[in-house]
């Protein structure tokens, strides 16, 4: 299988080395136009973009912001295909220090640490789908604010500016050439069925059969919980705000590599409503779409750490955009 990386000697490298050139070295808009396709399609949880124009003005934004940016990455999943493309799952984290005035208030100067996911279906060293989601709500916990508060912030800009509220659900999609799969292996399917009985049927039980006890989870909000009694007043946080929620696996993949653990990659969503007290308050009957992204490391066919990424000040946009439709009804 030929799977074209120009200089770099295999997929980790490559995906560490482009998000080097394009952030670190400020290849920015040059070294977009030369990895991403003119019309990339970007599935973040904050918003849908099709062009790599709109790519390179969020990038700029983000850098004005925080101009020391770094990405420290952390693990790259990946699978090739047959015609020569791959999908990677890029696990990183935001190291940076909030100099610049922008959409997350004016510059406090504090430091901010965010992990981020994103998924790439690459043909030809070039990105042509992204799926991403970063965790918001650590960037507002390090800011010095709560999630609620941020989305709150947003919401209310966008509405002063007259725009719709900016967040990503399927219906603000286009349709792509990606065709998305669920990899046949053993772990695979031990992780794909635990979540479906933890996050679609409300299962909390199989936290213990899936987890070891002694399992470290890395949360959104830059929060890590440890063993069975956190994962499970986690979920059920969740489970409890969204009681009617649906998952869907999306896409799930897995690296075996010597002496390193059985690597899982997960994108998944919930869809429902949020009609219950939970870790998003109190109810509203918003209809909710949550992106999520997952990596886990599997040691005995149990999981060992699990890097879960959603973008909490992205749901409350959501939240707070069907509470304004109902009271501008």
């Amino acid at each position: 299988m030929n799977i074209n990386l120009g200089p770099y000697g295999n997929v980790p490298d490559f995906i560490y080395g482009i998000t080097r050139e394009i952030w670190e070295d400020r290849g920015i808009g040059g070294k977009l136009q030369k990895y991403y396709a003119p019309d990339i399609l970007l599935r973040a949880a904050t918003g849908f973009t099709g062009s790599n124009e709109g790519v390179t003005a969020q990038t700029l934004q983000t850098l004005h912001q925080f101009p020391d940016r770094e990405l420290v990455g952390e693990d790259v999943i990946w699978t090739p295909h047959d015609d020569g493309t791959f999908l990677s799952s890029h696990r990183l984290t935001s190291v940076m220090r909030h100099t610049g005035d922008g959409v997350l208030g004016k510059a406090q100067g504090r430091m901010v640490r965010s992990r981020i996911i994103a998924d790439c279906w690459v043909r030809d060293q070039v990105v042509v789908e992204e799926w991403l989601v970063r965790d918001q709500a650590a960037f507002a916990r390090c800011l010095g604010m709560e999630p609620r508060a941020l989305a709150r912030d947003m919401t209310d800009r966008d509405i002063r500016n007259g725009v719709p509220v900016s967040y990503f659900t399927p219906a603000h999609d286009k349709p792509g050439r990606y065709r998305a799969s669920i990899e046949d292996d053993p772990a695979v399917d031990t992780c794909c069925e635990g979540f479906r009985r933890l996050w679609h049927d409300k299962e909390t039980a199989v936290i213990r059969d899936l987890y070891f006890h002694g399992a470290a989870f890395h949360a959104p909000g830059g929060d890590v919980l440890y063993g069975h009694n956190d994962i499970d007043t986690f979920a059920l946080g969740y489970l409890a705000s969204f009681p009617d929620a649906v998952l869907k696996i999306e896409t799930a993949r897995v690296n075996r590599d010597p002496e390193q653990p059985v690597r899982v990659a997960i994108r998944w969503s919930l869809t429902g409503t949020h009609g219950g007290f939970g870790h998003f308050g109190e109810p509203t009957g918003a209809p909710v779409y949550v992106m999520g992204m997952s990596h886990v490391n599997m040691t005995g066919n149990k999981v060992m750490a699990e890097y879960m990424v959603t973008d909490e000040v992205s749901v409350w946009k959501q939240i707070f955009a069907h509470v304004e439709s109902k009271a501008g009804a």
